[in-house]
Protein backbone atom coordinates (compact mmCIF):
# COMPACT_ATOMS: atom_id res chain seq x y z
CA UNK A 1 0.00 0.00 0.00
CA UNK A 2 1.35 3.40 -0.94
CA UNK A 3 1.76 6.04 1.73
CA UNK A 4 0.47 9.53 1.62
CA UNK A 5 3.07 12.33 1.31
CA UNK A 6 2.70 13.41 4.94
CA UNK A 7 3.18 9.82 6.06
CA UNK A 8 6.29 9.49 3.93
CA UNK A 9 7.73 12.70 5.37
CA UNK A 10 7.00 11.52 8.90
CA UNK A 11 8.71 8.17 8.31
CA UNK A 12 11.70 9.83 6.63
CA UNK A 13 12.06 12.24 9.57
CA UNK A 14 12.02 9.40 12.04
CA UNK A 15 14.52 7.39 10.04
CA UNK A 16 16.74 10.42 9.50
CA UNK A 17 16.85 11.04 13.23
CA UNK A 18 17.63 7.36 13.74
CA UNK A 19 20.51 7.43 11.20
CA UNK A 20 21.55 11.02 11.92
CA UNK A 21 25.24 10.19 12.26
CA UNK A 22 25.39 8.36 8.96
CA UNK A 23 23.57 11.20 7.18
CA UNK A 24 25.89 13.84 8.59
CA UNK A 25 29.00 11.82 7.75
CA UNK A 26 27.65 11.23 4.21
CA UNK A 27 26.94 14.98 3.88
CA UNK A 28 30.49 15.74 5.04
CA UNK A 29 32.15 13.20 2.75
CA UNK A 30 30.10 14.16 -0.32
CA UNK A 31 30.86 17.87 0.11
CA UNK A 32 34.54 17.28 0.69
CA UNK A 33 34.76 15.04 -2.37
CA UNK A 34 32.88 17.48 -4.64
CA UNK A 35 34.93 20.35 -3.25
CA UNK A 36 38.14 18.52 -3.98
CA UNK A 37 36.97 17.56 -7.47
CA UNK A 38 35.94 21.18 -8.06
CA UNK A 39 39.38 22.37 -7.03
CA UNK A 40 41.23 20.03 -9.38
CA UNK A 41 38.66 20.23 -12.18
CA UNK A 42 40.29 22.14 -15.02
CA UNK A 43 38.71 25.35 -16.16
CA UNK A 44 37.84 25.31 -19.84
CA UNK A 45 37.71 28.61 -21.69
CA UNK A 46 35.94 28.67 -25.05
CA UNK A 47 36.53 31.27 -27.70
CA UNK A 48 34.46 31.34 -30.87
CA UNK A 49 34.25 33.24 -34.11
CA UNK A 50 31.87 33.17 -37.06
CA UNK A 51 32.89 33.53 -40.69
CA UNK A 52 30.53 34.64 -43.46
CA UNK A 53 30.84 33.09 -46.90
CA UNK A 54 28.99 35.59 -49.08
CA UNK A 55 28.06 35.33 -52.76
CA UNK A 56 28.21 38.40 -54.98
CA UNK A 57 24.52 38.62 -55.80
CA UNK A 58 24.97 41.60 -58.12
CA UNK A 59 27.83 40.41 -60.29
CA UNK A 60 26.68 36.81 -60.49
CA UNK A 61 23.70 37.46 -62.85
CA UNK A 62 25.88 39.76 -64.96
CA UNK A 63 28.54 37.09 -65.39
CA UNK A 64 26.09 34.20 -65.84
CA UNK A 65 27.45 31.83 -68.48
CA UNK A 66 30.73 33.77 -68.76
CA UNK A 67 32.30 32.77 -65.46
CA UNK A 68 32.00 30.08 -62.86
CA UNK A 69 31.67 31.53 -59.39
CA UNK A 70 32.68 29.56 -56.32
CA UNK A 71 29.65 27.92 -54.78
CA UNK A 72 28.90 27.77 -51.09
CA UNK A 73 28.15 24.12 -50.48
CA UNK A 74 28.76 22.26 -47.20
CA UNK A 75 30.81 25.13 -45.80
CA UNK A 76 31.56 23.40 -42.49
CA UNK A 77 33.03 20.39 -44.26
CA UNK A 78 35.15 22.66 -46.43
CA UNK A 79 36.31 24.57 -43.32
CA UNK A 80 37.28 21.35 -41.51
CA UNK A 81 39.23 20.11 -44.52
CA UNK A 82 41.16 23.37 -44.71
CA UNK A 83 41.69 24.08 -41.01
CA UNK A 84 42.61 20.55 -39.96
CA UNK A 85 45.15 20.31 -42.73
CA UNK A 86 48.81 19.97 -41.88
CA UNK A 87 49.63 23.40 -43.23
CA UNK A 88 47.35 25.34 -40.89
CA UNK A 89 47.79 23.06 -37.89
CA UNK A 90 51.57 23.54 -38.07
CA UNK A 91 51.07 27.28 -37.77
CA UNK A 92 48.59 26.78 -34.91
CA UNK A 93 51.26 24.85 -33.01
CA UNK A 94 53.58 27.81 -33.43
CA UNK A 95 50.97 30.40 -32.39
CA UNK A 96 49.78 28.41 -29.35
CA UNK A 97 53.28 27.95 -28.01
CA UNK A 98 53.28 24.18 -28.31
CA UNK A 99 56.47 24.23 -30.39
CA UNK A 100 58.53 25.94 -27.66
CA UNK A 101 59.39 22.57 -26.13
CA UNK A 102 60.60 21.29 -29.54
CA UNK A 103 58.32 18.26 -29.70
CA UNK A 104 59.11 15.40 -32.05
CA UNK A 105 57.02 14.61 -35.08
CA UNK A 106 55.11 11.95 -33.15
CA UNK A 107 54.43 14.38 -30.30
CA UNK A 108 53.33 16.98 -32.83
CA UNK A 109 50.81 14.53 -34.27
CA UNK A 110 49.44 13.84 -30.80
CA UNK A 111 49.20 17.58 -30.09
CA UNK A 112 47.37 18.11 -33.37
CA UNK A 113 44.89 15.35 -32.48
CA UNK A 114 44.25 16.94 -29.07
CA UNK A 115 43.80 20.38 -30.59
CA UNK A 116 41.47 18.92 -33.23
CA UNK A 117 39.32 17.27 -30.54
CA UNK A 118 39.03 20.62 -28.72
CA UNK A 119 37.98 22.40 -31.92
CA UNK A 120 34.38 22.42 -33.16
CA UNK A 121 33.49 23.65 -36.65
CA UNK A 122 29.80 23.85 -37.46
CA UNK A 123 27.52 25.55 -39.95
CA UNK A 124 25.23 28.24 -38.61
CA UNK A 125 22.73 28.82 -41.36
CA UNK A 126 23.61 28.46 -45.00
CA UNK A 127 26.63 30.73 -45.39
CA UNK A 128 28.03 31.08 -41.86
CA UNK A 129 30.69 28.87 -40.31
CA UNK A 130 31.29 28.92 -36.53
CA UNK A 131 34.68 27.95 -35.13
CA UNK A 132 35.00 27.17 -31.42
CA UNK A 133 38.14 26.25 -29.54
CA UNK A 134 38.41 25.15 -25.90
CA UNK A 135 41.54 25.51 -23.77
CA UNK A 136 42.49 25.88 -20.12
CA UNK A 137 44.33 29.09 -21.00
CA UNK A 138 41.90 31.87 -22.03
CA UNK A 139 44.59 33.83 -23.87
CA UNK A 140 45.63 30.80 -25.90
CA UNK A 141 42.00 29.96 -26.63
CA UNK A 142 41.49 33.48 -27.96
CA UNK A 143 44.75 33.54 -29.95
CA UNK A 144 44.15 30.09 -31.46
CA UNK A 145 40.56 30.88 -32.47
CA UNK A 146 41.61 34.19 -34.00
CA UNK A 147 44.41 32.49 -35.91
CA UNK A 148 42.00 29.79 -37.08
CA UNK A 149 39.81 32.45 -38.71
CA UNK A 150 42.71 34.33 -40.28
CA UNK A 151 44.37 31.24 -41.70
CA UNK A 152 41.06 29.83 -42.95
CA UNK A 153 40.22 33.02 -44.82
CA UNK A 154 43.71 33.38 -46.26
CA UNK A 155 43.89 29.72 -47.27
CA UNK A 156 40.38 29.72 -48.75
CA UNK A 157 40.99 32.82 -50.84
CA UNK A 158 44.40 31.55 -51.89
CA UNK A 159 42.95 28.15 -52.74
CA UNK A 160 40.21 29.80 -54.79
CA UNK A 161 42.72 31.87 -56.73
CA UNK A 162 45.05 28.90 -57.21
CA UNK A 163 42.15 26.71 -58.28
CA UNK A 164 40.94 29.26 -60.83
CA UNK A 165 44.49 29.76 -62.11
CA UNK A 166 45.10 26.02 -62.32
CA UNK A 167 41.80 25.55 -64.17
CA UNK A 168 42.71 28.33 -66.62
CA UNK A 169 46.21 26.92 -67.21
CA UNK A 170 44.85 23.41 -67.75
CA UNK A 171 42.19 24.57 -70.20
CA UNK A 172 44.75 26.79 -71.98
CA UNK A 173 47.10 23.82 -72.33
CA UNK A 174 44.31 21.66 -73.68
CA UNK A 175 43.34 24.45 -76.10
CA UNK A 176 46.88 24.65 -77.46
CA UNK A 177 47.07 20.87 -77.86
CA UNK A 178 43.80 20.75 -79.77
CA UNK A 179 44.89 23.73 -81.84
CA UNK A 180 47.92 21.72 -82.95
CA UNK A 181 45.71 18.70 -83.60
CA UNK A 182 43.35 20.86 -85.65
CA UNK A 183 46.22 22.25 -87.75
CA UNK A 184 47.54 18.74 -88.29
CA UNK A 185 44.09 17.50 -89.32
CA UNK A 186 43.70 20.43 -91.73
CA UNK A 187 47.10 19.70 -93.27
CA UNK A 188 46.32 15.99 -93.68
CA UNK A 189 42.95 16.79 -95.24
CA UNK A 190 44.58 19.30 -97.59
CA UNK A 191 47.30 16.85 -98.66
CA UNK A 192 44.77 14.10 -99.26
CA UNK A 193 42.54 16.34 -101.37
CA UNK A 194 45.55 17.54 -103.36
CA UNK A 195 46.61 13.95 -104.04
CA UNK A 196 43.03 12.86 -104.74
CA UNK A 197 41.31 15.61 -106.71
CA UNK A 198 38.30 13.40 -107.26
CA UNK A 199 37.78 13.09 -103.52
CA UNK A 200 35.21 15.80 -103.08
CA UNK A 201 31.54 15.84 -102.11
CA UNK A 202 29.23 14.79 -104.94
CA UNK A 203 31.92 12.92 -106.92
CA UNK A 204 30.20 9.61 -106.38
CA UNK A 205 26.98 10.95 -107.90
CA UNK A 206 28.91 12.47 -110.82
CA UNK A 207 30.63 9.15 -111.49
CA UNK A 208 27.35 7.26 -111.36
CA UNK A 209 25.76 9.75 -113.75
CA UNK A 210 28.78 9.59 -116.05
CA UNK A 211 28.73 5.78 -116.05
CA UNK A 212 25.03 5.75 -116.88
CA UNK A 213 25.58 8.22 -119.72
CA UNK A 214 28.49 6.21 -121.18
CA UNK A 215 26.56 2.96 -120.87
CA UNK A 216 23.64 4.56 -122.67
CA UNK A 217 25.98 5.84 -125.40
CA UNK A 218 27.54 2.40 -125.83
CA UNK A 219 24.17 0.73 -126.05
CA UNK A 220 22.90 3.32 -128.55
CA UNK A 221 26.10 3.17 -130.66
CA UNK A 222 26.00 -0.64 -130.60
CA UNK A 223 22.44 -0.56 -131.86
CA UNK A 224 23.39 1.97 -134.56
CA UNK A 225 26.42 -0.19 -135.48
CA UNK A 226 24.26 -3.25 -135.91
CA UNK A 227 21.87 -1.30 -138.12
CA UNK A 228 24.78 0.12 -140.16
CA UNK A 229 26.31 -3.34 -140.62
CA UNK A 230 22.94 -4.70 -141.77
CA UNK A 231 22.65 -1.81 -144.20
CA UNK A 232 26.22 -2.41 -145.41
CA UNK A 233 25.52 -6.07 -146.11
CA UNK A 234 22.32 -5.12 -147.87
CA UNK A 235 24.09 -2.55 -150.04
CA UNK A 236 26.86 -4.99 -150.87
CA UNK A 237 24.31 -7.56 -151.95
CA UNK A 238 22.39 -4.99 -153.95
CA UNK A 239 25.57 -3.70 -155.53
CA UNK A 240 26.72 -7.24 -156.44
CA UNK A 241 23.35 -8.18 -157.96
CA UNK A 242 23.00 -4.97 -159.86
CA UNK A 243 26.51 -5.25 -161.28
CA UNK A 244 25.94 -8.84 -162.22
CA UNK A 245 22.65 -8.10 -163.94
CA UNK A 246 23.97 -4.95 -165.55
CA UNK A 247 27.09 -6.75 -166.75
CA UNK A 248 25.10 -9.64 -168.15
CA UNK A 249 22.67 -7.36 -169.85
CA UNK A 250 25.45 -5.14 -171.20
CA UNK A 251 27.77 -7.82 -172.81
CA UNK A 252 25.03 -10.16 -174.03
CA UNK A 253 23.11 -7.21 -175.37
CA UNK A 254 26.13 -6.06 -177.30
CA UNK A 255 26.73 -9.54 -178.66
CA UNK A 256 23.12 -9.97 -179.61
CA UNK A 257 22.93 -6.52 -181.16
CA UNK A 258 26.03 -7.37 -183.21
CA UNK A 259 24.54 -10.71 -184.15
CA UNK A 260 21.30 -9.03 -185.23
CA UNK A 261 23.25 -6.53 -187.24
CA UNK A 262 25.36 -9.22 -188.91
CA UNK A 263 22.31 -11.34 -189.47
CA UNK A 264 20.62 -8.45 -191.24
CA UNK A 265 23.72 -7.84 -193.35
CA UNK A 266 23.92 -11.57 -194.11
CA UNK A 267 20.35 -11.58 -195.32
CA UNK A 268 21.10 -8.62 -197.54
CA UNK A 269 24.17 -10.30 -199.04
CA UNK A 270 22.31 -13.52 -199.68
CA UNK A 271 19.97 -11.62 -201.87
CA UNK A 272 22.84 -10.79 -204.18
CA UNK A 273 25.43 -13.53 -203.53
CA UNK A 274 25.77 -17.19 -202.91
CA UNK A 275 26.82 -18.73 -199.57
CA UNK A 276 30.35 -19.17 -200.83
CA UNK A 277 30.76 -15.51 -201.27
CA UNK A 278 33.65 -14.33 -199.14
CA UNK A 279 31.67 -11.67 -197.38
CA UNK A 280 28.90 -14.13 -196.62
CA UNK A 281 31.41 -16.64 -195.35
CA UNK A 282 33.08 -13.91 -193.24
CA UNK A 283 29.77 -12.81 -191.75
CA UNK A 284 28.91 -16.42 -190.90
CA UNK A 285 32.24 -16.78 -189.16
CA UNK A 286 31.58 -13.56 -187.24
CA UNK A 287 28.13 -14.83 -186.22
CA UNK A 288 29.67 -18.07 -185.00
CA UNK A 289 32.25 -16.17 -183.07
CA UNK A 290 29.57 -13.95 -181.45
CA UNK A 291 27.48 -16.97 -180.46
CA UNK A 292 30.61 -18.58 -179.03
CA UNK A 293 31.30 -15.33 -177.16
CA UNK A 294 27.79 -15.35 -175.69
CA UNK A 295 28.31 -18.94 -174.52
CA UNK A 296 31.68 -18.09 -173.03
CA UNK A 297 30.22 -15.04 -171.32
CA UNK A 298 27.56 -17.12 -169.72
CA UNK A 299 30.13 -19.68 -168.58
CA UNK A 300 32.35 -16.94 -167.19
CA UNK A 301 29.40 -15.44 -165.33
CA UNK A 302 28.41 -18.80 -163.90
CA UNK A 303 31.94 -19.54 -162.73
CA UNK A 304 32.25 -16.07 -161.18
CA UNK A 305 28.91 -16.58 -159.48
CA UNK A 306 30.04 -19.93 -158.17
CA UNK A 307 33.26 -18.42 -156.78
CA UNK A 308 31.46 -15.36 -155.33
CA UNK A 309 33.22 -12.91 -157.59
CA UNK A 310 31.52 -10.39 -159.68
CA UNK A 311 33.22 -9.29 -162.82
CA UNK A 312 32.14 -5.80 -163.49
CA UNK A 313 32.21 -4.50 -166.91
CA UNK A 314 33.42 -1.02 -167.65
CA UNK A 315 30.04 -0.10 -168.89
CA UNK A 316 28.44 -1.22 -165.70
CA UNK A 317 30.74 1.01 -163.65
CA UNK A 318 29.46 4.04 -165.44
CA UNK A 319 25.85 3.04 -164.69
CA UNK A 320 24.12 5.78 -162.54
CA UNK A 321 22.32 3.18 -160.36
CA UNK A 322 25.56 1.39 -159.70
CA UNK A 323 27.28 4.67 -158.84
CA UNK A 324 24.51 5.58 -156.37
CA UNK A 325 24.71 2.19 -154.63
CA UNK A 326 28.48 2.44 -154.55
CA UNK A 327 28.36 5.90 -152.88
CA UNK A 328 25.79 4.80 -150.33
CA UNK A 329 27.86 1.71 -149.51
CA UNK A 330 30.92 3.89 -148.96
CA UNK A 331 29.02 6.18 -146.58
CA UNK A 332 27.70 3.16 -144.73
CA UNK A 333 31.20 1.75 -144.33
CA UNK A 334 32.41 5.09 -142.97
CA UNK A 335 29.47 5.15 -140.57
CA UNK A 336 30.30 1.61 -139.40
CA UNK A 337 33.92 2.56 -138.72
CA UNK A 338 32.84 5.75 -136.96
CA UNK A 339 30.36 3.86 -134.77
CA UNK A 340 33.01 1.24 -133.97
CA UNK A 341 35.46 3.96 -133.01
CA UNK A 342 32.78 5.67 -130.93
CA UNK A 343 31.99 2.44 -129.12
CA UNK A 344 35.67 1.78 -128.44
CA UNK A 345 36.16 5.30 -127.15
CA UNK A 346 33.05 5.04 -124.96
CA UNK A 347 34.28 1.72 -123.57
CA UNK A 348 37.66 3.27 -122.86
CA UNK A 349 35.99 6.19 -121.07
CA UNK A 350 33.77 3.73 -119.22
CA UNK A 351 36.82 1.82 -118.04
CA UNK A 352 38.44 5.07 -116.93
CA UNK A 353 35.32 6.05 -115.01
CA UNK A 354 35.23 2.62 -113.36
CA UNK A 355 38.86 2.99 -112.31
CA UNK A 356 38.10 6.49 -111.11
CA UNK A 357 35.13 5.16 -109.15
CA UNK A 358 37.35 2.53 -107.55
CA UNK A 359 39.83 5.24 -106.55
CA UNK A 360 37.05 7.43 -105.20
CA UNK A 361 35.49 4.57 -103.22
CA UNK A 362 38.92 3.55 -101.96
CA UNK A 363 39.68 7.08 -100.71
CA UNK A 364 36.14 7.76 -99.50
CA UNK A 365 36.73 5.99 -96.17
CA UNK A 366 40.02 7.85 -95.68
CA UNK A 367 38.37 11.16 -96.56
CA UNK A 368 35.46 10.45 -94.20
CA UNK A 369 37.87 9.60 -91.38
CA UNK A 370 40.00 12.70 -91.98
CA UNK A 371 36.90 14.88 -92.20
CA UNK A 372 35.48 13.36 -89.03
CA UNK A 373 38.74 13.93 -87.15
CA UNK A 374 38.86 17.49 -88.38
CA UNK A 375 35.26 18.21 -87.34
CA UNK A 376 35.72 16.63 -83.92
CA UNK A 377 38.94 18.56 -83.27
CA UNK A 378 37.31 21.76 -84.52
CA UNK A 379 34.27 21.37 -82.27
CA UNK A 380 36.40 20.55 -79.21
CA UNK A 381 38.77 23.41 -80.00
CA UNK A 382 35.93 25.93 -80.30
CA UNK A 383 34.40 24.66 -77.06
CA UNK A 384 37.78 24.91 -75.31
CA UNK A 385 38.19 28.48 -76.57
CA UNK A 386 34.91 29.45 -74.90
CA UNK A 387 35.83 27.59 -71.73
CA UNK A 388 39.25 29.21 -71.63
CA UNK A 389 37.74 32.68 -71.80
CA UNK A 390 35.22 31.72 -69.10
CA UNK A 391 38.08 30.42 -66.96
CA UNK A 392 40.01 33.65 -67.59
CA UNK A 393 37.06 35.74 -66.40
CA UNK A 394 36.61 33.45 -63.39
CA UNK A 395 40.29 33.81 -62.52
CA UNK A 396 40.03 37.60 -62.76
CA UNK A 397 36.93 37.53 -60.56
CA UNK A 398 38.78 35.57 -57.88
CA UNK A 399 41.80 37.87 -58.14
CA UNK A 400 39.57 40.91 -57.68
CA UNK A 401 37.61 39.08 -54.94
CA UNK A 402 34.39 39.57 -56.86
CA UNK A 403 33.23 35.96 -56.74
CA UNK A 404 32.92 34.46 -53.28
CA UNK A 405 33.73 36.78 -50.36
CA UNK A 406 34.89 35.29 -47.04
CA UNK A 407 34.99 37.60 -44.08
CA UNK A 408 34.77 37.47 -40.28
CA UNK A 409 31.19 38.05 -39.20
CA UNK A 410 31.90 37.90 -35.44
CA UNK A 411 35.55 38.15 -34.37
CA UNK A 412 36.98 36.01 -31.61
CA UNK A 413 36.87 37.46 -28.11
CA UNK A 414 38.96 36.79 -25.03
CA UNK A 415 36.88 34.46 -22.81
CA UNK A 416 36.45 35.95 -19.31
CA UNK A 417 34.46 33.09 -17.82
CA UNK A 418 35.22 29.40 -18.22
CA UNK A 419 32.66 27.30 -20.01
CA UNK A 420 31.22 23.96 -18.93
CA UNK A 421 31.43 22.80 -15.29
CA UNK A 422 32.94 25.42 -13.02
CA UNK A 423 33.92 25.44 -9.32
CA UNK A 424 30.64 27.05 -8.30
CA UNK A 425 28.75 24.21 -9.95
CA UNK A 426 30.69 21.69 -7.87
CA UNK A 427 30.00 23.66 -4.68
CA UNK A 428 26.27 23.91 -5.28
CA UNK A 429 26.15 20.35 -6.56
CA UNK A 430 28.02 19.09 -3.45
CA UNK A 431 25.58 20.80 -1.06
CA UNK A 432 22.55 19.55 -2.99
CA UNK A 433 24.00 16.06 -3.46
CA UNK A 434 25.03 15.88 0.22
CA UNK A 435 21.37 16.30 1.20
CA UNK A 436 19.54 14.50 -1.61
CA UNK A 437 21.77 11.42 -1.95
CA UNK A 438 21.57 10.26 1.73
CA UNK A 439 17.85 11.00 1.85
CA UNK A 440 17.35 9.13 -1.39
CA UNK A 441 19.27 6.12 -0.10
CA UNK A 442 17.22 6.27 3.11
CA UNK A 443 14.01 6.30 1.10
CA UNK A 444 15.24 3.33 -0.96
CA UNK A 445 15.93 1.46 2.29
CA UNK A 446 12.38 2.13 3.46
CA UNK A 447 11.06 0.63 0.23
CA UNK A 448 12.88 -2.66 0.73
CA UNK A 449 12.63 -2.84 4.57
CA UNK A 450 9.51 -4.90 5.51
CA UNK A 451 9.22 -3.54 9.05
CA UNK A 452 6.09 -1.58 9.94
CA UNK A 453 6.74 1.90 11.17
CA UNK A 454 3.19 3.37 11.18
CA UNK A 455 0.10 2.08 13.09
CA UNK A 456 -2.09 2.86 10.10
CA UNK A 457 -0.33 0.17 8.09
CA UNK A 458 -1.46 -2.50 10.65
CA UNK A 459 -5.10 -1.57 10.18
CA UNK A 460 -4.77 -1.43 6.43
CA UNK A 461 -2.87 -4.70 5.94
CA UNK A 462 -4.32 -6.95 8.71
CA UNK A 463 -7.73 -5.27 9.25
CA UNK A 464 -7.08 -5.19 12.99
CA UNK A 465 -7.94 -2.12 15.00
CA UNK A 466 -5.10 -0.46 16.90
CA UNK A 467 -6.14 0.50 20.41
CA UNK A 468 -3.05 2.53 21.37
CA UNK A 469 0.52 3.38 20.35
CA UNK A 470 3.26 3.36 23.02
CA UNK A 471 5.95 5.94 22.09
CA UNK A 472 9.60 5.67 23.03
CA UNK A 473 10.29 6.98 26.47
CA UNK A 474 13.33 9.21 26.65
CA UNK A 475 15.21 9.38 29.92
CA UNK A 476 16.98 12.54 31.03
CA UNK A 477 20.38 11.07 30.25
CA UNK A 478 19.29 9.93 26.82
CA UNK A 479 17.81 13.31 26.11
CA UNK A 480 21.00 15.05 27.22
CA UNK A 481 23.13 12.70 25.09
CA UNK A 482 20.90 13.19 22.10
CA UNK A 483 21.11 16.96 22.47
CA UNK A 484 24.89 16.84 22.71
CA UNK A 485 25.04 14.59 19.68
CA UNK A 486 22.78 16.91 17.71
CA UNK A 487 24.96 19.86 18.73
CA UNK A 488 28.06 18.09 17.47
CA UNK A 489 26.35 17.06 14.26
CA UNK A 490 25.16 20.62 13.70
CA UNK A 491 28.69 21.80 14.31
CA UNK A 492 29.99 19.32 11.73
CA UNK A 493 27.43 20.49 9.20
CA UNK A 494 28.20 24.12 9.89
CA UNK A 495 31.92 23.44 9.69
CA UNK A 496 31.44 21.69 6.39
CA UNK A 497 29.45 24.61 5.02
CA UNK A 498 32.05 27.04 6.42
CA UNK A 499 34.87 25.10 4.77
CA UNK A 500 33.00 25.16 1.47
CA UNK A 501 32.35 28.91 1.80
CA UNK A 502 35.98 29.75 2.69
CA UNK A 503 37.29 27.58 -0.15
CA UNK A 504 34.87 29.24 -2.60
CA UNK A 505 35.98 32.69 -1.48
CA UNK A 506 39.62 31.81 -1.86
CA UNK A 507 38.88 30.33 -5.27
CA UNK A 508 37.11 33.47 -6.41
CA UNK A 509 40.02 35.51 -5.13
CA UNK A 510 42.28 33.21 -7.18
CA UNK A 511 44.31 32.41 -4.11
CA UNK A 512 43.91 28.70 -4.79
Amino acid sequence: MSLRPEQILKVLANEAFLYRKVLVVAFLIINLITLGVGLVWPSVFTSKTTILLEDKKIIQPLMQGAAVATEVADSSKMAREIIFGRKIMSQILQVGGWMESNPTLTEQEELIKKITRRTDITSVGKNIVKIEYRDDDPQRAFTTTQKYAELFIAESLGTKVDESKAAFEFIDKQTQEYHEKLLKAEEQLKEFRSANLDARPGTDADISSRLNTLQTKIEQASQDLKEAEVKKLSLEKQLSGEAEVATALSREGQFRSRIAELQSRLETLRLSYHDNYPDVIQIKHQLADLNQAIVEERQRRESAKASGKVVIDEGVINNPMYQQLKQELSQTRVNVEMLSARINEAKRQLQQELERGRRVHGGEATLAELTRDYQVNRDIYQDLLKRRENARVSMNLDKEKQGLTIKIQEPAALPLQPSGLRFLHFVIGGLALGILLPVGLLYAKLQVDPRIRLSALIMDRHKVPVLAVVPHFWSSSETLAARRELAWLSLVISGTVLIVAITSALRLAKVI
